[in-house]
């Protein structure tokens, strides 16, 4: 099975909550992938970034059997983020942005898979248009926005926009946190958010994470699952492994209980590792042992 992630490629720059910084690969391109990859995927980046990258972090990616699409080099710099952790949230901050893509690349890459997952404005809506009018049918799409809902003022600090539109109908999967829901919803949060894009959308699968909490809105039915709290120095990428996992899952399973399980599992697994940066990605053996756990203990109600 093939994965295929639409992101560009990120060096973070992350501060821990004890004033600690290290420098990480980073973003979905590298979240998602090395976590489809443990799926047993084969994945492709379907990414941009410029000369000043490393070969180290290329070096990284091939070690874990990551394939690059063919246009990956721009004449702008890598994109980089400074991300400054908190005790209850975090700082974000865009010091510099590689370039944007390109609708006629995309439609030369086939896949089972498609993980859209923006950072900063690299995939223009045109892209999303396509996936939800000429995709193929056997392809499963599912969209992160976290990169369309974000806007830097003039020092690079992050917020998120009140509102958007997108052209998103028919996708089969997205993931949304607080701001994000609400961002797409004029203001709802929660289930009647979750409702809110379901309906209007006519998105099969709607993902809601608050805090330790992820929810699952499939055909009039709310699963939701409680991750225990775990002290952690960074919490970088979570987002995007649950992304993956949960999309990947849905490919190989069939079944959406248990792909929010894989989901659930793979964050808890994330969490133990207490790593930070791309380390915290978890082996497959440790995100199964916590599914197993989580199928026996979902909750569930139709609404």
């Amino acid at each position: 099975m093939r994965a295929t992630v639409l992101s560009n490629i990120v060096l973070d720059e992350i501060i821990s909550r004890d004033n600690s910084t290290i420098q990480s690969l980073g973003g979905p391109a590298s979240y998602c992938g090395i976590t489809a990859r443990k799926f047993g995927f084969d994945t492709t980046l379907f990414t941009h970034f410029g000369k000043d990258l490393d070969t180290k972090y290329l070096e990284y990616l091939e070690k874990h059997e990551i394939s690059l699409h063919a246009s990956y080099n721009s004449d702008l710099p890598t994109t980089r983020f400074v991300l400054k952790n908190f005790e209850n949230n975090r700082e974000l901050i865009l010091e510099s942005n590689c370039s944007p893509f390109d609708i006629e690349e995309v439609k030369k890459v086939k896949s089972d898979c498609w993980i859209v997952s923006p950072v900063f404005d690299e995939v223009p809506s045109d892209i999303l248009e396509y996936f939800t009018t000429r995709r193929e049918k056997n392809e499963f799409i599912m969209l992160d926005p976290q990169g369309y809902t974000r806007v830097a003022d003039p020092t690079g600090r992050i917020s998120i926009r009140k509102s958007m539109d997108l052209p998103i109908n028919n996708l089969d999967g997205i993931k949304l946190d607080n701001l994000e829901i609400s961002c797409f919803t004029e203001g709802l949060q929660a289930i009647d958010g979750m409702k809110k894009i379901h309906s209007k959308y006519k998105i099969d699968h709607v993902m809601y994470t608050e805090d330790r909490t992820i929810h699952l809105l499939e055909n009039e039915r709310h699963y939701w699952l409680n991750v225990p709290r775990t002290d952690t120095p960074d919490s970088t990428g979570l987002g995007d492994i649950i992304v993956s996992s949960f999309a990947c899952s849905i490919i190989k399973e069939k079944d959406p209980v248990w792909a929010i399980c894989f989901a659930a599992g793979a964050l808890t697994a994330a969490l133990q590792t207490r790593e930070i940066g791309i380390q915290k990605v978890p082996h497959k053996s440790a995100i199964e042992e916590n599914a197993s756990y989580y199928y026996n203990i979902l909750n569930y109600e139709k609404i």
